[in-house]
């Protein structure tokens, strides 16, 4: 299953997400979007992991304070 992570910190780097989402399961793979003008981080990132670990990794981070950030966790539709 995929998942949105949306408002992110800038400075949130794939191993950031990998890391917070690894006590759910395991992450197949991890992108964060960057702006291709400038390569900065637009704040949006992508994790891909097995179903059953994806709703409770939702569940337990959607509107979790992240690198004093709230995030926002959802399933990619």
């Amino acid at each position: 299953m995929q998942i949105l992570i949306g408002n992110l910190n800038s400075n949130t780097t794939a191993k950031h997400l990998t890391d917070l989402f690894l006590p759910y399961g395991a992450v197949y793979s991890c992108k964060i979007v960057s702006d291709t003008a400038t390569g900065h981080s637009i704040g949006i990132g992508y994790i891909d992991m097995e179903s059953h670990y994806a709703k409770v990794a939702i569940q337990q981070l959607n509107r979790l304070q992240f690198m004093n950030y709230y995030m926002e966790v959802s399933e990619v539709h």
